[in-house]
């Protein structure tokens, strides 16, 4: 254990250089913020290269208990307060936060026969984060992010996931037309979050290796997406909102798809 005073120190810049995604995904690193979710981190045996500190994170009894079960380890450095709420991407920072490895999965590591969200264009964090930690909830195989996504690792979303990123496989790929190909190989279904010609969820028949298509806030599923899909489905209103958001839509439909197997 060592403590870093410089923000010149090479590792405080390589820090502060995963506040960009360019930059997170050459180096396959991010950053989990807080107590909690470093501790949920270590349980799920995510791959932690640095655990950084501040005197702050002993003004909490949470925070004291979290360094008593850190303080043997070679790879806990501390950080003057000052440098530390100069990285930290929170207001109210707990004092604590890890450098961690993330792996890019595939298509061919889509292994299980539970159902999947496809996310067409999500761009908003908190719709990211609402999605995966539903997705963990009702236990989805896990998420393939298309094109145009926010991406996952982005400190709002992961602190958004309430830790649920650390337990759900996010499936990365671009190429719509190798995502929906590899689909329809597999067997599976490929239904789409749509108000236009849809079945309500209430009164449809879900099947357990179901994709569904989750689309960007304002256009919704892209024009090419319906085209191939094999049901559209909707989610029933008596109000008179027109819409749900992309994080409340998918986790209505989540719910509904699971209380169904």
């Amino acid at each position: 254990m060592y403590k870093i005073t410089s923000a010149n120190n090479p590792l405080i810049k390589e820090i502060k250089s995963l506040s960009r995604k360019k930059d997170r995904w050459i180096k396959k690193e991010y950053i989990i913020e807080g107590t909690k979710p470093i501790r949920e981190a270590i349980i799920e045996e995510i791959k932690i290269i640095n655990i950084l500190y501040s005197q702050r994170l002993f003004e909490r009894e949470e925070g004291e208990k979290l360094f008593n079960e850190l303080k043997d380890k070679k790879n806990l450095i501390e950080l003057e307060d000052s440098l530390f709420q100069n990285i930290s991407s929170m207001e109210n920072s707990q004092g604590v936060f890890a450098l961690a490895n993330f792996d890019a999965l595939k298509l061919k590591d889509i292994k299980s026969s539970k159902p999947y969200i496809y996310l067409d264009e999500i761009q908003d964090p908190g719709n990211m984060g609402t999605i995966i930690r539903s997705s963990d909830a009702f236990d989805m195989g896990g998420i393939i992010i298309g094109k145009g996504c926010v991406d996952p690792f982005n400190p709002k979303v992961v602190r958004a996931s309430m830790s649920s990123i650390f337990r759900v496989d996010l499936i990365f790929e671009d190429n719509i037309e190798i995502i929906f190909k590899t689909i329809k190989q597999l067997g599976r279904r490929i239904l789409v979050a749509s108000l236009d010609n849809s079945n309500d969820i209430n009164d449809f028949v879900f099947k357990n290796d179901d994709i569904i298509v989750i689309g960007n806030e304002g256009r919704g599923v892209s024009k090419d997406i319906k085209k191939i899909a094999d049901k559209a489905i909707k989610i029933p209103m008596r109000g008179l909102a027109e819409s749900l958001n992309a994080g409340i839509a998918s986790s209505i439909i989540m719910y509904e798809l699971s209380s169904q197997s």
